[in-house]
This record gives structure tokens, sequence and C-alpha cells, in this order.
């Protein structure tokens, strides 16, 4: 595979070097604008030269004919000193100018002739980039000085995301999640030092390598500036459908510096149990330590010439779970679970405990990088990164999960990557950059604990969990890109063109055999505890060599590459008008999936006689190679020609990568390389040992699930369109308003071929949903039939507004307002084909009712402000405090059924969306023990209906998807620090002392802060079984406490809860 993999990149590479360059991340700034005398007439043949103060690199050009000049792929960051020359004119010169990351600085030259005496005059460049003439869709930038600002425990990119304002980002088990216009997160790319970044498999939530464990891609030390791009209309950026997140890396200049650090927290440093209940007990965290250290340094090796910078970073971090048993809402009590306790040991199985489980990551970081300066005219770096994590991802119990903490998961990942850059002015009308990165991952999740079966107990209004975690029984990933990317700039007159090509080379090997021990489902635990038959079963198995565990050859390998070519041409109307138009086509490969003849020819007919157009997919001939275009617009209008007030932004198509695990699953799923039982294939009685469970290989007889995608399958597409004003307030402050629209173009939608029609429907009420049968399928050996094909339904809106203070007397901050609405028939948050279908919402039947609802990333109202002040007490003194304000809607949840996949029984996973009666006549409760009468029952079901604006608003309909929230949330955090200074020779040297406190108003006050969580999906009600007839469904109403879904739902989970937590930090900076 690898050898297929080398000859395609070398017989790329072969191409390339014989025609042009190519282009993608952004790494570096760049300069331009127009030289002219003082009655405005251009000044052809001027010489600019810009350098870097620190490091001492000059970059330069001369003007063109009409003046214009353009100084491309220059270091991030600054300050740098602008020289513009002319014979017989005055110098001209503008120093403590600051570039941002993929920034074009418009800086323009009025040159005085040498017989005008002027005035000496200082001008300093704003850093803010706002007004620089370049910027067209909605971006964000985060510079060394922020960075230093905001508070951060998790020392992440989601620390610093989050100041973009179409952005929402959520904790969980894989880090921080962040979600970017309203689109699902795995459809972000992240890039750095130009080379891809992402989890381009798309297992983790974060979007990241390595992500699983929660650890970040790179140490925050190691970073130079982040740019969160939501709409580029640059050509040059793709791969997303969300946002373009890249971040470059410090370099080395002429000084050495360099910083020692350590930051640490423990159960001291954290508040007391947040709860609504009134005389609960609020008990501190248990005993817990998390520690970051690390050390950097850069400087240089050869004066102007060569530099390096390394920076290493040490995290040992335990975040506790904690879990009050008194909340939990299932029937066991805690002599029940001593009693599974106590069963489980004579079988030699020891399920861990259930109380205040912790999550443990241990990780090394490692950067370094070269840069070098050949000549002015060419630029050379080299970064090399190392990422190792170690994670036990511990399952946590809740109000309504009771989690053994031998269910987690153990996670070993390692991350090496690798980028090179070349940028290179082939004179004074043209340049060049190339950049090739590799990246290699290797991850291992497996199982904690002894190898056991995964149990699975319905517990009333909980869930009992034991066993293995079903996914880590047999999970081992490898996966390696490599990237080329390039851009040639041509300069002629007032236009810039761009003509690249983006090359990406993927090759994963997948080891997943899912419930590979066997997965037992109990109605109860008094069924598991007199080893009554499991309710259901299922287990998959290598049908390769029937090796349980990570030993199996049962792998899924493939190669698969995405080739973009493209030009632009950026046109300078005139002094105040700038238009960019471009076109990109980017072409996605895969290699066909081993064929199935069997399924082919005789498989594929039936489900045809059932109905289904399967649109070319087989088995063994995949995705056909398709042309996606991406053309784009965009512009920058300096209305008034100063400065103060502008109007920018496009249109364009965006195409994202599309995450690798779900084509993966057509080579894995094929109905001869895994095969699967169920409950109907043996009696159901538990069987403790792993080796001895049903199911076993056969050369004649196919099983397991089959993915198949359409022949014409497209990669996710969308369309974005933006508009923005920015204004300069007279104060020097800046607003801006911001609109963004996006139209889904391609987004993937699932079937399941192998369910047959309904047949009979629901009776007895105003709830007539269609009733199926999930065990008479269209071909019983196999399990689920799952075809991914395309669907042009979905958008998303947001409206921003932001004002910006710029730095006066130590202030400065910024405060955004945003309002965004996301509607989607798929939001593709699982890693399987299955779980992407069994996890729609349904009301006629997953294949047939697949209805544009608002999607799991729907942001609603969110309110993101920050600000900074630096006191300088003395020369050696100061004072720094920054505070960041988060306020934002909660997550939106639906209501449905608890049925245990019961009610209509498409799938054993259901999700059947509730409908809301109409009145006493318009549901079946019956009498239970715990829930009350059937009356009282109804008194408080329609009481809480009433109460809900919602709810009630549906009397006599179903509910829609996602179409409550949990309650707003309001959150502080604070960073405070101090710092000394000292000279030793001419060297200044610093201590810095830091606390970063996440939720500072809960520390304030214990009633702040509090984040509520509701279930994604909300079980109202309790589906009780059939009336005689077999199609009028039964209910129970448990109640809900306090009317409020959200009652004694306060999140304790993780670094953002709604605990205040702090973390204590000393650092030593030498050299600067």
């Amino acid at each position: 595979m690898k050898r297929s993999l080398l000859r395609s990149i070398l017989a790329l590479a072969f191409v390339v070097i014989s025609t042009i360059a190519y282009g993608q991340g952004t790494t570096t700034s760049s300069l331009n604008g127009r030289v002219t005398d003082a009655s405005g007439e251009p000044l052809p043949g001027a010489t600019i030269v810009a350098i870097h103060t620190p490091s001492g690199s000059q970059y330069g050009n001369i003007s063109n004919a009409d003046g214009f000049y353009r100084i491309p792929n220059m270091r991030v960051g600054g300050p740098y000193t602008v020289k513009v020359t002319f014979v017989g004119y005055q110098e001209f010169k503008r120093e403590n100018i600051y570039l941002t990351l993929g920034q074009s600085f418009k800086l323009d030259a009025t040159l005085q002739e040498t017989s005008v005496t002027l005035q000496d005059v200082e001008v300093i460049a704003d850093r803010g980039g706002v007004f620089d003439g370049n910027r067209t869709g909605a971006e964000t930038v985060v510079g060394i000085d922020q960075i230093n600002a905001t508070p951060t425990v998790a020392r992440a990119i989601g620390d610093f995301a989050r100041f973009t304002p179409q952005a929402t980002i959520d904790e969980g088990s894989d880090g921080f999640s962040i979600s970017i216009g309203g689109q699902n997160n795995r459809y972000n790319s992240i890039y750095i030092d130009g080379a891809v970044n992402n989890d381009v498999f798309g297992l983790a939530g974060s979007g990241t390598n390595g992500g699983q464990t929660g650890v970040s891609p790179i140490s925050i030390d190691a970073i130079e500036q982040f740019q969160i791009q939501v709409a580029p209309f640059d050509v040059r950026v793709s791969g997303f459908a969300g946002g373009a997140i890249n971040a470059v890396t410090r370099s080395g200049s002429n000084e050495i510096e360099g910083s020692a650090y350590r930051y640490w927290r423990n159960e001291k440093l954290a508040g007391k149990t947040p709860t609504d209940i009134d005389q609960a007990n609020r008990d501190r965290l248990n005993e817990f330590s998390s520690q970051t250290y690390g050390v950097r340094l850069g400087g240089p090796v050869i004066k102007d010439k060569l530099f390096f910078f390394v920076n290493y970073e040490k995290q040992e971090d335990e975040t506790p779970q904690p879990f009050d048993f008194s909340t939990y809402e299932g029937d066991a009590t805690r002599t029940d679970l001593n009693a599974l306790i106590s069963k489980l040991d004579g079988f030699g199985y020891d399920p861990g405990v259930f109380e205040n489980n912790p999550v443990i990551l241990d990780s090394d970081k490692l950067t370094a990088k070269f840069d070098f300066n050949a000549n002015q005219n060419n630029k050379f770096s080299l970064r090399y990164s190392y990422v190792k994590a170690d994670n036990i991802e511990a399952i946590r119990s809740s109000t309504r999960t009771i989690g053994f903490y031998n269910r987690s998961e153990s996670f070993l990942s390692k991350t090496n990557s690798i980028s090179a850059e070349w940028a290179a002015s082939l004179g004074a009308n043209a340049s060049n950059k190339l950049t090739l990165g590799y990246v290699n991952v290797s991850d291992d999740r497996d199982a904690t604990g002894q190898d056991f079966p995964t149990v699975v107990i319905n517990d009333g209004r909980g869930t009992i969990l034991f066993g293995a975690e079903p996914f880590s029984s047999a999970n081992l990933l490898d996966q390696t890109v490599f990237t080329i990317n390039d851009n040639f700039e041509l300069y002629r007159g007032r236009h810039t063109y761009t003509f690249g090509i983006n090359a990406e080379f993927y090759s994963a090997e997948n080891l997943f055999i899912p419930f590979n021990f066997g997965q037992y489902t109990y109605n109860n635990l008094n069924d598991f505890m007199t080893d009554q038959p499991a309710d259901a079963y299922t287990r998959t198995f290598s049908n390769v060599d029937n090796l349980t565990g990570d030993g199996s050859a049962a792998a899924a390998i493939f190669n698969s590459s995405v080739v973009g070519v493209y030009a632009q041409d950026e046109f300078q109307v005139n002094d105040n008008l700038k238009m960019t138009l471009g076109l990109r086509m980017d072409v996605q490969s895969f290699e066909d999936t081993p064929e199935n003849a069997t399924f082919n020819n005789t498989g594929i007919p039936q489900l045809e006689a059932a109905g289904y157009d399967l649109q070319g997919a087989k088995v063994g001939e995949f995705i056909k190679p398709q042309a996606l275009f991406s053309p784009r617009f965009g512009f920058n209008w300096d209305i008034n020609g100063d400065r103060t007030l502008q109007l920018r932004g496009g249109a364009g198509i965006f195409t994202s990568r599309i995450p690798l695990v779900w084509p993966g699953g057509a080579y894995n799923n094929n109905g001869f390389n895994l095969g699967s039982v169920d409950e109907d294939d043996f009696d159901g009685i538990f069987r403790p040992d792993v080796n001895n469970q049903p199911g076993s290989p056969s050369n004649t007889v196919q099983s397991g699930n089959i993915d198949l995608f359409a022949s014409d399958f497209k990669a996710p597409q969308v369309a974005k369109f933006n508009l923005a004003l920015d204004k300069q307030l007279s104060n020097g402050w800046v607003a801006s308003i911001d609109g963004l629209y996006t139209k889904t173009l391609n987004a993937v939608v699932y079937q399941n071929l192998n369910i047959k029609p309904s047949t009979e429907s629901l009776t007895g009420t105003g709830d007539d949903r269609p009733k199926f049968n999930r065990n008479d399928r269209v071909l019983s050996n196999y399990g689920g039939i799952y075809l991914a094909s395309n669907t042009s339904r979905g958008y998303a809106y947001n409206l921003t507004g932001t004002l910006t203070m710029p730095i006066i007397n130590g202030f400065q901050g910024s405060a955004s307002y945003s309002y965004g609405e996301s509607y989607t028939v798929f939001d593709g948050t699982s890693s399987q084909n299955s779980s992407q279908w069994r996890g729609l919402h349904s009301v006629g039947g997953r294949n047939f009712d697949q209805p544009l609802v608002k999607s799991n990333f729907s942001g609603g109202h969110r309110v993101i402000a920050q600000v900074s002040y630096k006191h300088n007490w003395s020369e050696n003194v100061a004072t720094q405090l920054g505070l960041v304000y988060e306020g934002r809607s909660g997550s939106p949840f639906s209501y449905i059924y608890n049925d245990n996949g019961n009610l209509n029984r498409e799938d054993s996973r259901e999700r059947n969306l509730v409908y809301v009666p109409l009145n006493r006549d318009d549901i079946v409760l019956i009498d239970d023990a715990s829930a009350g009468t059937a009356d009282y029952q109804w008194q408080q079901l329609n009481k809480f209906i009433a109460g809900n604006k919602y709810l009630n608003s549906r009397r006599g309909q179903y509910v829609e998807v996602n179409a409550d929230r949990a309650p707003f949330t309001h959150i502080f955090d604070l960073r405070f620090m101090q710092e000394f200074s000292f000279n030793i020779g001419d060297k200044k040297n610093t201590f810095q002392f830091t606390a970063d406190i996440y939720n500072f108003g809960n520390m304030l006050n214990n009633e702040w802060g509090r984040r509520y969580f509701i279930p994604a999906d909300f079980e109202l009600l309790n589906f009780e079984g059939f009336q005689g007839d077999n199609t009028t469904p039964t209910y129970t109403f448990d109640g809900v406490t306090n009317n409020d879904p959200s009652a004694n739902r306060i999140d304790d989970s993780g670094l953002t809860s709604s605990r205040w937590q702090m973390q204590l930090g000393i650092r030593y900076i030498f050299g600067n």
C-alpha cells in the first residue's frame, strides 16, 4: 500500500517540478501598495525594502510602471521598518509595522522631492489590520499579545478560537470541538505552518491529530499567531465547509530568547459542588493533581541568516468527574450495585468503581524549527513536531447512567509531523512559495480492565454499563498524509495573478471490529442477576481469522488523494477598491473496494426489487473521481478613501474534505471481511469468556453490514455569501456588522436498504406513524446495508455585530454579539455509516422521512467579549488583567420516547420523536407503581405540556428535531499576571506569576456561572408495550423534575464546568 502511495507522490512531484509551482495553507503575510509623487503620479522603479527588526530578515521589490509594488511571503509578526527610495526624492520611512497571519498589508507611499523640507513625523502602523484594504470575508486573528492576556487552563486551540463570533466551542471527551458558521466540526481545516494537521480520518471531535485523547496538537508556547477564517474568498484556502484554522509557529531571531514555565492545579484550586437542590451537600473534588511544564528557546545560528526555535512541553493531567449517587434516577440501589459487583467477582471480573472516575492524560510535545535567509529573495523554513498522548477516557456516571470504570477506553496516540517551506521572489514581477508536509498518526485504542463482554442493563429511567467499551475491543489506526502546496504569483500593473495546485495523499490502515467481545442488553437488573436470556445481543467478528482483539488481520487498508488546481486575479481597481476573482477545481480519488461478486450479482437485484435505487453503488466499484468547482469573488471598498469606512464581502463555493472514516467503512464492511450475529442466533445466556462468543468465519455464508456509496458521491460542499461593514469611530474604536449565509450544495445522507417498507401503522390515537419489522430484512444474512449519497438541502445563517477597542492607556478589548441558526438533514456526527442512519430522528421511518431539521450545530444567541489591562508600575514591575465573558444559548435538544427500540421496531436504536397528545383521549397511559395512576400521570403530563411554550404549540402534532434548548449560560474567565523584571547586562529577564480562573463568576457567587445540560435526546415518555391489537401503544410518564428538563442537570464535568477552577503558573523569560 505504502509503495503505491509513494509511486503516486513521486509521479505528481515529477509533473509539478516539470511545470509550475503550487499552493494552499497560510503561513506568511505580505505588503502591497502604490508609490506616487506629491501630485499623485506613479513612480516606477522605486525601491521598497522591509526589514524584520528582530531577525534582520530583509524583503524587497521595486514598483512597476503604474507605481504598484508587492512584497509577498513575509514573516508574520514584527516590528517591521519599511523604506521607500527613489532618485531625486526624499526617503519614505514607516516603523513598527506588525503583520498578522495571512494579511496583505496595504501601505501607499507618497514621496516628496528633495527640495521640499518636511517636519519629522513618527508613524506607527496599526496592528489591527481591519482597514488594511485587503480583508474580504469574516475572520479572526489572535496574536501573542492576546494569547498572553487570555485565561486558559486547557492551553488548547479552542481557548482562542472562541474569539470568533461565528464559532461555538464545546468541551467533550475529545477535547474542544469547534463548529464554525453552524457547520459540522469535522468540516474544518486545520493547518500548522501550512501543512495539513486535521484528523483527516475524522474520528476526533476536536478535528485534530491525536484528538481522541483530548491532547492539543501543539503547545501554545510554540505558536506565533492563530487565524480563524470563516469565509475567505481566496481560492488558495480550501479543504473546509466550516472554517479554516491556521497556526504559524514561532521562529528564532538575532537574540537568544527563551522561557521555562510550569502550570498546576488541584482539588484545593476548585470550588464546591454546584447544585440546585436545597440543603444538598456541597463537596470539594476528590484529591487530584494536574500540571504542565515546558521550555522554549530560540535564537541565531548565523546572525541575520539562520535561526532556530525549539519547544518541549510535558502534560500530566487528571480531570475529576464527580458523581453523587443520590442524584441517580434509575431503579438500582447501592445495595443492588454491590450485589452486582459480587456476581461479577464470581466470574473473576473486576468492573471497577462507578463514582468519581477521573480522566487521565499524559502527553509529550516537541517542536523544532529552523529558518534560513539564503538571501533577500529566498527564504527557507523546516519544522518537525512530535506529540505523544496516553489517555484513559474514563466513563462517567450521571443522573441516568451508572458507568463502571473498567468500561472506559485506554488510548495511546503518536503523531509525527514535518513541514518544509521555500519562499522565493522571482524578480520584480513574480514570486513562488512551496510547502511540503508529512504527517503520520498512530492510534491504539483499547478497553481498560480485563477482557470481558459488554453489558447494558436498562434500569428504569437509568442505564447500568460495565464490561469492555464496545468500540475499543479491536481498534487500531495508522494514517499518513503527504501534502504538496504552492503558489505562483505574477504581478502585472494593477493585477496580481495567482496560479497553483494543492495535492494531498492519504494512506490509512484501520482495524475496527465493534462489539468484538459481544454485547448483552437486559431489560432490567434482575434478569442479569438471575441468569435470564438477554433481551438483545450483538457481536461483530473477523471473518478473515476470527481472532479476538487487535491481533486480527481484518483491517481496512486503502489510499486516497485530493488534487486541486486554481487561478485567481486580485485587481486593484483604484486606490479605494480591490476585487478578487478566482476559480478552483478539486478532484478526490479513492481506490476501488474489494469486490463482492455474490452481493453484486444476487443481492443488488433483490434490493432493487424491493424498490431501492442503489445509484450505481457496488461492492468493488467505488466512488468515481469527480471535478468539484469552487468559483469565488471578494471585494474590499474603502468608501471614503481614508480607512474609516469599509464595505467588504464576497461569494464563493467551498469544498470540504470528507472524513475518511466514512468511505473507509466500505473497505471494512463489505460482506466478507467482518461477520455479525445477534440475539436470533443463540439462546442469549451470558457467556463471560470473550473467546467463547457466538459467531465464526464462513466461506459460504456472508454476514455483517454492507457500506455502499453512490458512484457519483461528492464531497461536502457549500456556497457562502458574506457582507460586512466596518466603521472607525471618532474615539478610535471600530464597529463592524457582518452577515453570513451558507447554502448546502452537497451533504451526506443515508438509507438502510435492508429495511422493508412498513405494512401497518400505529392506531388508537392521533399518532399514526408507520410500524416496521426490523427482523424481516430484504437480505436476511446481512445486518444493515447502508447507502451514502448526497442532498442539497440545508442552510445556515449568522449575523454578527462587533465593537473593538484599540490599546488606550493599557486597555484594549472587543465585544461581539452573534445570532445564527443551521438546518440540515444529517449532521454527520458519528464515525460509523450505520450510526449516521441509526442516529436520525424519525416519525415516518428513517429511509422515507428525512425532513430538513435544526442542526445540532445551530448556535442561537452568543456574546463573546474580552478586555485586558496592563499597568506598568515601573520599568521592572507590571500587572496585567484579562477578562473574557461568554454568554450563549444552550444546546438544542429533542423530545423522544424511551422505548428500547420497540415502538416502531425500525431499529434497535430508536430516535422516535414524541407525539404531543391533544387531550386525555389522545394518549394511552397505564397505571404504574412508581409513576402512579394513569389519571395522575395525565395531570402531570398535561401540566408539563401547558407550561412549555413549544410543546403546548404542538398539541396534536409531532415535535420537531432540536426545537427546544437548554438554558442560556453566562461565564466569566479571568487571568491575573504579575511581572517582575531585572537586567543581566543589557538583557532583560522576567518572572511571571499567573492565575487563570475558569468560571470566575462562580468563584464570586456559587449561584453564578452555571452551565445546564439536557440530553440531546430527552426521553419524555416511556413506551410500555402494545395493547392486544399490537398497534396501540401504551405509555407511562415519570414526571419532569420541577417541570423543567434542566432541573438538577448542572454540568460539573471537565474544565468548562459549573464549578470554578484555578490554574496557577510561574514562568521565567530571558533575553527579550
